[in-house]
């Protein structure tokens, strides 16, 4: 069986982005139910502390309150849970969970809500970052990837992350996931989103040697970007390092 649960919902202002990385999505106000209230008023708290510079604060009075929140609530129970933005997003979820069980490979029934659970990972992993606390941001992500596998801006978050490793195949691949998936970013994030995808995974190509690759994508990035100075910086890095090749 396969669920979808939705509510009116009021967007929140966004946190300030460190450079080149974005803050965690708005987060969506339940008017009907005071418990789905108070979750999207704590995702409102923790990005204001984020403008203030408290990640500390984010986490203990924000982030960690509202995951612990849904588990609570809602882990355990057999079912399979998405944290999706949009009705448009949500048929992709519900569907390939369907096809599974058509396949005799269903894991149990799957139930989409709404985005919050998994903005509570996502900024408690944009947190950590501010932190340099990186293994543990990837954890953090990794679960909001699990509740929202098509959400291109925690790829692309995760590419980053993959970036403090330096693992640069694994980088590409989320950013290149976050392209193919941007279409499902709400409309005023969307452009924004495919930029810095292009230019994560710009820079994973650079790392594998792939120039001329990167400079597309670099510059494919300064189409929806044209003043961009880190798509600009790297297409000069990548004119150094073709001046000394043999």
């Amino acid at each position: 069986m396969v669920t979808a649960l939705w509510a009116t919902t009021a967007m929140a202002q966004s946190a300030a982005p460190a450079p080149d990385s974005p803050a965690p999505e708005a987060s969506a106000g339940t008017r009907a139910d005071p418990w789905q209230a108070e979750q999207d008023k704590r995702i409102g708290l923790g990005d204001e502390l984020l403008k203030k510079g408290q990640p500390e604060a984010a986490i203990r009075e924000a982030f960690d309150p509202v995951i612990q929140a849904y588990e609570a609530r809602y882990a355990g129970d057999g079912k399979i849970y998405f944290s999706s933005r949009d009705s448009a997003e949500t048929p992709m979820y519900l569907l390939g969970v369907a096809a599974e069980h058509d396949r005799g490979e269903g894991r149990g029934d799957a139930v989409a809500l709404g985005p919050t659970w998994a903005q509570g990972y996502y900024g408690k992993a944009y947190a950590l970052i501010e932190l340099n606390r990186f293994d543990e941001a990837a954890t953090a992500l990794d679960r909001a990837l699990e509740l929202s596998p098509a959400n291109s801006q925690f790829l692309t978050e995760r590419g980053y992350v993959y970036r403090a490793s330096r693992e640069w195949d694994k980088m590409l691949a989320s950013n290149q996931a976050a392209l193919e998936h941007a279409q499902f970013t709400p409309e005023s994030l969307r452009e924004g989103v495919r930029a810095r995808a292009l230019r994560g995974a710009g820079y994973a190509l650079i790392e594998l040697d792939r120039l001329d690759e990167a400079e597309r994508h670099f510059r494919d990035s300064l189409k929806i970007e044209p003043e961009n100075q880190v798509a600009l910086g790297e297409l000069d890095y990548i004119k150094q390092l073709r001046k000394k090749k043999p």
